[in-house]
């Protein structure tokens, strides 16, 4: 998708190149992912939203939407202050192994499509109050 390629392209040498990385790993691990250009990054779309790539003053943040669910799991998931999402930050090629990426996406990806079969939404919905 041209509109990633930006976003690739425009990141400072290392950063570039992690990000490419990333790229390909995803499509590599999730074949029938969809590339999307949203909220100005690289989106994921498996079974709904998946994951996202995010430069950050730090690194790259690997996102992942239904993440809170993963934590046990993976623990070096963080939320970030966040109620769904959680994210793994990648700084060098080093970390994708240490921070176990591959067997974060996969079990992201089986999650998704689990959840959307199930019909789990995201985000439970709060309760009215009556009057």
């Amino acid at each position: 998708m041209r509109a990633v390629d930006d976003y690739i392209e425009n990141l400072p040498d290392e950063r570039r190149e992690l990000c490419g990385i990333l790229r390909e790993l995803v499509h590599s691990l999730v074949p029938d992912v969809e590339e999307r250009f949203s909220f100005k990054i690289p989106f994921y779309h498996y079974f709904g939203m998946f994951m996202y790539l995010n430069n950050t003053k730090e690194g790259i943040d690997v996102a992942f939407c239904r993440g809170k669910d993963l934590v046990e799991l993976f623990p070096q998931l963080r939320t970030k202050g966040r109620a769904i999402v959680t994210t793994v930050l990648i700084r060098k090629k080093a970390d994708i192994y240490s921070q176990e990426l591959k067997e974060i996406i996969l079990t992201a990806a089986a999650w998704n499509k689990e959840a959307k079969e199930l019909k789990k939404p995201m985000v439970k919905a709060r309760k009215r109050l009556t009057k």
